[in-house]
């Protein structure tokens, strides 16, 4: 598996906006305010944000994540859009994401990276990750968000 920018990988936005359609549909369905094509769009950038990450094995797309700002809690930058296929779930696609975005942000000069999420919270907290509040949803469900520092110890 690789993790990519979506940038070099543009043909698998179909695939992707299907995949936010079905998942996201209080947002992203038909009448949601979202527009997935035109959000994984904007995400075809490699060195400011909105930028957008493929996990990539054989030609086949298995997940996606972004950098970017937090529709639900306006938190920069954050990891947002963070997908992997259902076949693919608990084989380490969503934790090879999340590394690649956290050097990606710390690339760009961030020193802490967000992500709200109601699904995540175990794999968050075994990768360092730290419970910061809560949110809610469009949806109305409700979720927790979370801050990873990403500072470099300083040397005394």
């Amino acid at each position: 598996m690789i993790i990519a920018f979506l940038a070099d990988h543009a043909a698998v936005i179909g695939t992707l906006a299907e995949w936010f359609e079905r998942e996201w549909a209080p947002y992203y369905g038909t009448q949601g305010p979202g527009d997935a094509r035109a959000d994984l769009q904007s995400r075809c950038n490699r060195d400011r944000l909105p930028v957008g990450l493929v996990a990539i094995e054989d030609d086949l797309v298995l997940g996606t994540a972004a950098l970017d700002r937090d529709a639900t809690t306006g938190l920069v930058p954050s990891v947002v859009g963070l997908f992997v296929a259902r076949e693919y779930r608990r084989q380490g696609v969503a934790s090879a994401l999340l590394e690649a975005a956290e050097r990606l942000a710390a690339d760009l000069h961030y020193d802490e990276l967000f992500i709200s999420t109601s699904v995540l919270g175990e794999l968050l907290k075994r990768r360092g990750w730290l419970e910061m509040g809560e949110v809610e949803f469009l949806n109305d469900a409700r979720g927790r968000v979370y801050v990873r520092n990403l500072a470099k110890s300083q040397p005394s």
